[in-house]
């Protein structure tokens, strides 16, 4: 008994995730050159829904000071990537588009991969199927109908014949059942890929609140067409290929995650074998980083945010004079 208590400490131990500013000097500095590329989520990290994260951009600034790559990884494809980028230079981060991702860009670079050709139905917000179509990619949505409680009128607009080689799905306002009625008939075929953008099911929109995401939906389209899902948002795999192959990274142990939410961006790097460590600046709190059990979702590091970098680095130097 005293055998198996020991060594539940030690398993508790390992799996219990670190404060970046209470590592010993040697420890912190081992952390430092443990990476090289630094994949950041932005909602939750760099801003709330509200206001900006105070000195997360003085954090950056350290960490590309110290030699690091950072590309800006968001499951949001709902805000304009221009806008996006012009939000984070207007909060003191100089970034550029080659070094921001979201589903929907992630999912034209897998079908500009494989070579795709064919219609495309689409579950997303107006932004998402523009950058499809700014892409060259023929895409095909709706019904945006109200239809009385028949199913004869319904099913009027979910059959057709319209030769639908791959159903996307993502944030969708106005998702209806008629619309996951017709994703499903086109996925009936076994040619017909299933693509996936955020599968976020709960969005934080402030410490105290969340509203519902998409994830309940994605979730839903793929069990009911029985189909395995190719997902370009985070925490999925696929993103992860991408995502190696655009910044030229040879092992994915050389990558730190950072990100607010234990769900997308822990297990992401969990999943896909990225260092992970997790702000409290967003959806999650101390209280349930530190009650969580499941190992997939729990972080190697942790932060109050990235802000902590700069006290970090400043600890550091002064080690080093």
């Amino acid at each position: 008994m005293l055998t198996l208590f020991k060594t539940y400490l030690k398993i508790n131990k390992t799996m219990t995730p670190k404060n970046i500013l209470k590592l010993t000097s040697d420890e912190k500095r081992k952390f430092l050159d443990s990476f090289d590329h630094v994949f950041s989520d932005i909602d939750g990290v760099v801003w709330n829904m509200s206001h900006n994260i105070e000195g997360s951009a003085d954090g950056y600034k350290e960490l590309r000071q110290a030699g690091k790559h950072l590309t800006f990884i968001t499951n949001n494809s709902v805000r304009a990537e221009e806008l996006c980028i012009q939000k984070l230079r207007k909060n003191n981060i100089e970034i550029e588009a080659d070094n921001v991702m979201h589903p929907a860009k992630s999912i034209v670079e897998y079908l500009n991969s494989i070579k795709f050709e064919g219609l495309i139905y689409v579950l997303a917000s107006e932004e998402f199927k523009n950058v499809l179509r700014r892409a060259g990619y023929k895409i095909l949505d709706g019904p945006n109908v109200i239809v009385k409680e028949s199913f004869t009128e319904a099913m009027a607009h979910v059959v057709d014949r319209q030769p639908v080689k791959a159903v996307v799905i993502d944030f969708d306002f106005n998702l209806s059942f008629l619309k996951i009625m017709k994703a499903n008939f086109y996925l009936r075929q076994p040619d017909c890929l299933l693509i996936g953008g955020a599968t976020d099911f709960l969005l934080p929109v402030s410490k105290d609140l969340s509203v519902m995401g998409p994830g309940p939906f994605v979730k839903m389209l793929e069990q009911i067409s029985r189909k395995k899902m190719l997902t370009f948002g985070k925490p999925g795999k696929a993103l992860a290929e991408v995502l190696m192959q655009r910044c030229h990274i040879p092992t994915p142990d050389r990558v730190l995650m950072i990100g607010d939410m234990l769900e997308q961006d822990v297990r992401f790097a969990t999943s896909c074998g990225f260092q992970s460590m997790l702000v409290l600046s967003g959806g999650c709190s101390y209280e349930e980083l530190m009650t969580e059990t499941d190992t997939n979702l729990i972080p190697n590091y942790y932060a109050q945010s990235v802000a902590d970098f700069v006290e970090f680095m400043k600890d550091l130097n002064k080690c080093n004079v």
